[in-house]
Parts: structure tokens; C-alpha cells; sequence
């Protein structure tokens, strides 16, 4: 009989007794309030202050200068390659802390690890960088046009927006330092460099000088005394004059110029591939990860649901239809590994409609057979899991699952925050969070052309480990169970049923019949 066709008095029987104790009110809440503590302790502690948990942040430096000759303060000019001095400078302030995992490399070696998603950004010092430092100054000097010297900083737009912001403000202090350095160097040469322009000009003055008095000598012996000692006048007045003219023609750096040398490297920030449409800004593996995860997961509760209230283990309700079906006991190992092979069979072809529609919508899909073969996988150890700490758990499991899975898995899946950004904690169960092996896989094909060594082969293995672990403690924890509590919906709780059915009875109340026969009303929709 349902509970709306009980008497009234057996209504009130039954319900008064759990709706009068507190824990009945008290114990939901605090599972709501423990959920929201530990979600919000877990996520936004894990995510929310990525600069204060920077660490060992894969940074490669490239110099590719050939050098040029450099002034130097005592007059003399000097073969230097500024770009080594840049490299020293920018790994002095990398080695001051452990932010920064600075790789000095090739260019073929950078790109070797670009293209695997090894490295969040390379910097890259061009083959004219000493000679552009150089004319900086002279351009100073002259009228002449001259380009301030520029480093590149190539970014992995494939490690999502967040992932190249940061990338980008863990190398500008670098590069920032290093530019000031090599601007004393450039402040140091410029009063060379004006002596030199000086000097210059007062030769040109004095030979001109020279050559005028050469003249006026010549013309002057061809007259009389008067006109030699005029001309002795005018060239003891024109002494001194030749040093106080090249001061004035002779080039200076202005300060607005010197500021410029003081600090003269422009940093120059570029992708290193142009992302696909559809690609999300580099995020849509994460959300293909972030699907199969809440498949696997949602979908694993909702079967465990459905069987169970196909096996009378729990009322089966959808909708109005509310039913009490013959229970059908079985061993907990036996009634995990069929849910769970349950599951297995039907993520093959949700895998592969997932991965249609995801294409269908405009989502770049390379390797299909790798990414259908990956989601199915990914899938089928979600559930696992999921059943496993059900089984294990009850519905305990269920709080145990989302804690597990979602608020330690998002901040170390090394997605929306890198690894390299979160705290030590996240970094260290990193290993064993489902979602990350997830998301370094499928990131490894839909962007990496499913190269083994951008986390394929890791992420695979990794998956493969879970898998097998939830399997063993999924059946192991069964029998155990069984071995020592009885099966589950056996003797013991029928015996446990009869004496509550007894008391309720005894206190004045009705006990609705639980099993589909003895239901009239179950039994008549079971039959229609």
C-alpha cells in the first residue's frame, strides 16, 4: 500500500517518528555544509592564487646573436656577443627563486618540446641582436633611423589563455633585468661614443683649419710686412676657436635617448602556432575531459540506481511510477562487475556520438579512432571508480566520488591552472587523479598530433593503473563485505525488516508492504 493510501492514523505512526528527531533534519545539512566547505577549501584553494604557488614554470632560451663590436669605456672597440650576456643575466634572475625552470636550447630542441606541450614559452634572441644594441647608439648619435633590439617569446597558446598569461609574466622580469644590465653596458659606451663623434669633427675642422691657414700663408708672403702680420693676427685669433666649434657640432645623446639605451630590449610576444577554430582558445580538450568525466560519473549513479531498483534493492521511482520489486540478491562482486561491464558496453557508443557531435559543432577532431578509443576508456575507469567506492561505500560513496573526482580533480588536472601553479598538494596527487591522466592524453591528441611523448603514453598508463586498482577494490571490497556482513539484502536485513515491521506494528502503526505482491497497487502496475 503507498504511503497516500494509508490510513490516517498509520500515516501519522509512521511519519512522526522520524520527522520528531533532530538527526533526521540535522544530518542532511551538515552533509550539504560539509560539501560546500571541503568543495570551496578544494577548487579555490587549488586555483585561485596561481602567482603565489609558481614552481618550476619550463621556460627555454635561445641565442642565436652573432655579436658585434661594442665601445668600451677606455676608447676601444671590443668583439661582444650581448646576447650571451642577455642569457647570464635573464638565468641569474631565473636561479634567484625556483619560479622559473629556465632550459637554455636550440631552436630545433624548443621546437622538439613545443611541439609536445613540454614548454610554456621560448625566448628567443635573434642572429642580429649585438649589432641592433649597437646601432641603437649610433643612431643615437646621428640622424639615421635605428630599431630598439627585440626578443621574441614564442607562447603554447595550446595550454590555454591562463597558461600563456602566466608564461608571459614569469619571463618579462626576466627579460626586464636583463635589458637593464645590458643597458649599463650602453650607458657605460656612450661617453666613448661621443668622444669618438668629437673627436671626428674636430679633425675635420682642424685639416680645414690647416688648409685655410696654408692659404692665407701663401697669400700673405706675396705681400708686404703689413699683410704678413695681419695674417699672423688672424690666425692667433682663430686658435682655440677649432675646439669650441666641434663642441658645438659635435653630436650628443639626448636624455630621452639615454632613458631608451638605459632600457633598451623590446620584448616581443607571439604565438608559436595559430590556433584551429573551435579549439575553444586552447581549452577544448579540458572540456572533452570535464564530459567524459561527468559521464562517467553521473551516468555510472544513474545505473547504479536504475539496477538497484530493478533488483528490489531500493523502490524504483520515475516519475508517478513508483514500484517495490522482488529483491534479488546477489554477491556484492557479482552486482559490481555487472554494473560496471553494464557500463562499459553502452560507453563504446555514447563515445563515439560524443565525438560526432563534438565534430558536428565545430570542434576540431584529429586521430578520431584515438579519441573515441580514449573517451571510451576514460569512460569505463570513471565508472570504476564510481562503483567501486558505491560499493565500498553506499551512498557514503556517492559524496566520496564527487570529492574525489571533481573538487581534487579539476585544480590538478593541470588544465585551467598548469601544474606548475597550484599548490604542492594538487601537484603531489596529480599522479593519481583520473581527470588529469584524462586531459594530458586527449590534450596530446587533439592538439599534439597524438605524439606518445606529449602524455599519450603517461596519461594511458596512468588510466590503465586506476582501472585496475578500482577493479580490485571494487571486488575484493565486496567480498569482503559479504564475508563479514552477510550479502547485501540477505537474511540479515530481511530478519532486521521483520522485527521493525513487528515494533512499528506494536507501537500502533501500519508498515506499508514493501515487495510488488503484496502491493496491490504495485502489483496492478506492474501489470499494466
Amino acid at each position: 500500500m503507498s504511503l497516500k493510501h494509508a490510513p490516517a492514523h498509520g500515516l501519522r505512526a509512521r511519519l512522526g517518528d522520524p520527522f520528531s528527531r533532530p538527526l533526521f533534519w540535522l544530518l542532511p545539512m551538515l552533509a550539504i555544509i560539509a560539501v560546500g566547505v571541503i568543495g570551496t577549501a578544494l577548487y579555490l584553494g587549488g586555483l585561485s592564487s596561481p602567482d603565489k604557488h609558481f614552481k618550476d614554470f619550463p621556460i627555454a632560451v635561445i641565442n642565436q646573436d652573432k655579436g658585434a663590436k661594442v665601445a668600451q669605456t677606455d676608447g676601444s672597440v671590443k668583439e661582444q656577443n650581448l646576447g650571451t650576456d642577455l642569457v647570464k643575466e635573464f638565468a641569474d634572475k631565473a636561479a634567484e627563486d625556483d619560479k622559473i625552470d629556465l632550459r637554455q636550447l636550440t631552436w630545433d630542441e624548443a621546437t622538439e618540446q613545443l611541439d609536445r606541450g613540454e614548454l610554456y614559452a621560448a625566448v628567443l634572441i635573434p642572429d642580429s641582436f649585438s649589432e641592433d644594441t649597437v646601432s641603437l647608439v649610433e643612431g643615437s648619435l646621428t640622424s639615421g633611423n635605428a630599431a630598439r633590439p627585440e626578443v621574441k617569446v614564442y607562447t603554447d597558446p595550446q595550454a590555454g589563455s591562463l597558461g600563456t598569461r602566466l608564461a608571459t609574466s614569469a619571463v618579462e622580469p626576466g627579460v626586464r633585468q636583463a635589458s637593464k644590465k645590458v643597458g649599463e653596458q650602453l650607458t657605460a659606451s656612450i661617453g666613448p661614443a661621443e668622444k669618438q663623434a668629437y673627436d671626428k669633427v674636430l679633425q675635420q675642422l682642424q685639416e680645414s683649419q690647416q688648409a685655410q691657414q696654408q692659404q692665407l700663408s701663401r697669400s700673405a708672403a706675396q705681400g708686404g710686412p703689413a699683410v704678413q702680420q695681419f695674417a699672423q693676427q688672424v690666425q692667433q685669433a682663430q686658435a682655440g676657436w677649432v675646439e669650441q666649434i666641434a663642441k658645438e657640432l659635435s653630436p650628443t645623446v639626448s636624455s630621452v635617448a639615454k632613458e631608451t639605451l638605459a632600457d633598451p630590449v623590446q620584448m616581443v610576444s607571439e604565438p608559436y602556432k595559430e590556433l584551429q577554430e573551435g579549439t575553444a582558445l586552447g581549452m577544448s580538450a579540458f572540456y572533452y575531459s570535464i564530459l567524459l568525466l561527468v559521464v562517467g560519473f553521473s551516468g555510472s549513479v544513474a545505473l547504479n540506481l536504475l539496477m538497484d531498483g530493478r533488483m528490489g534493492m531500493a523502490p524504483f521511482e520515475m516519475g508517478p511510477v513508483f514500484k517495490d520489486y522482488t529483491r534479488a540478491v546477489l554477491p556484492r562482486p557479482v552486482g559490481f562487475l555487472m554494473k560496471w561491464l553494464t557500463f562499459v558496453v553502452a560507453a563504446a557508443p555514447a563515445s563515439a556520438l560524443m565525438m560526432w557531435v563534438a565534430s558536428a559543432v565545430g570542434m576540431p577532431v584529429p586521430h578520431g579512432l584515438a579519441v573515441f578509443l580514449l573517451g571510451w576508456l576514460a569512460m569505463s575507469v570513471v565508472s570504476a571508480i564510481v562503483l567501486a567506492l558505491i560499493a565500498v561505500g553506499g551512498s557514503v560513496g556517492m559524496l566520496l566520488c564527487l570529492i574525489y573526482l571533481v573538487f581534487m580533480g579539476l585544480p590538478s588536472a593541470g588544465a585551467v591552472v598548469p601544474l606548475q601553479a597550484v599548490p604542492d598538494f594538487f601537484r603531489a596527487i596529480a599522479p593519481i587523479e583520473p581527470l588529469h591522466h584524462i586531459f594530458s592524453s586527449m590534450r596530446a591528441c587533439l592538439f599534439f598530433d597524438a605524439d606518445p611523448q606529449a602524455g599519450l603514453t603517461s596519461g594511458l598508463v596512468g588510466l590503465f593503473v586506476m582501472l585496475v586498482v578500482a577493479l580490485l577494490v571494487g571486488v575484493l571490497g565486496g567480498w569482503l563485505y559479504d564475508r563479514f556482513a552477510g550479502l547485501r539484502g540477505g537474511e540479515g536485513r530481511g530478519k532486521h525488516s521483520a522485527e521493525d515491521t513487528h515494533r512499528d506494528h506494536r507501537d500502533g502503526g501500519e508498515h506499508p508492504q514493501r515487495e510488488s505482491g503484496d502491493n496491490p497497487h504495485a502489483s496492478h502496475a506492474a501489470h499494466a
